[in-house]
């Protein structure tokens, strides 16, 4: 599979994904059945994208630059990306409350909390499905696809740009951060695996810190 046709295929399957929650409406389901239902379809998006990275045949551009790293230093970047990916998040969390006077707390953080709460599987469903979703389609497949034409930093930062309008809760700033933050840990090492360990370990802490609070 080419990366044009790799690019279209993950943007089709996360569409889908996304837009799949829509189809439980008319079954007149529980709250809980319906998380579960939503849950279920991040792990077979999750599923299909992976299987969509397995079939391509072209590397991106911006992994041909990195290199082959070990699975080693995949994995150690990984883990090294965790605090640095909190530092991008607390400082762009400062920087817009300087200047937009937003509040810290994230509606979606708190929105998936709750989901969490009435049905536990969906934790899992956003610390691993959901990582590993977001980073096919806006680090391998929307920044790779553009470096083949623009340089891998302003595909980077369109990315970004695009990864933080996707989580529609106002914090612009902080997730185009963490964007960047992914990002960067992918163009590192030139292996998508880099930004996820960070992205997937992230969400999991988050979570469990939200829930540890609320408790």
């Amino acid at each position: 599979m080419s990366l044009t046709k790799y690019t279209i295929a993950t943007l089709c399957g996360y569409t889908l994904i996304f837009f799949s929650p829509i189809i439980a409406i008319p079954l007149n389901l529980t709250a809980q059945q319906s998380i579960t239902l939503t849950a279920g379809s991040y792990f077979l998006g999750a599923g299909l994208l992976l299987f969509f990275n397995n079939r391509l045949k072209e590397v991106p551009p911006i992994e041909k630059k990195s290199g082959n790293f070990p699975i080693s230093k995949v994995i150690l970047w990984g883990l090294l990306g965790i605090p640095l990916a909190f530092f991008a998040q607390t400082f762009a969390n400062l920087l817009e409350q300087l200047l937009f006077h937003t509040v810290p707390e994230s509606e979606n953080t708190q929105n998936i909390v709750e989901l969490i709460k009435t049905a536990p599987i969906f934790m899992i469903a956003v610390s691993i499905a959901g990582p590993i979703m977001e980073e096919f389609v806006f680090r391998k497949a929307i920044t790779g696809f553009l470096s083949k034409y623009i340089s891998s930093l302003l595909a980077g930062i369109t990315s970004s740009f695009l990864f933080a309008l996707a989580h529609a809760d106002g914090h612009i700033l902080v997730y185009f951060a963490m964007g960047m933050t992914f990002y960067y840990l992918y163009q590192k090492t030139g292996s998508i695996w880099t930004s996820i360990v960070t992205h997937c370990c992230m969400n999991g802490l988050v979570m469990l810190l939200q829930l540890s609070i609320l408790q």
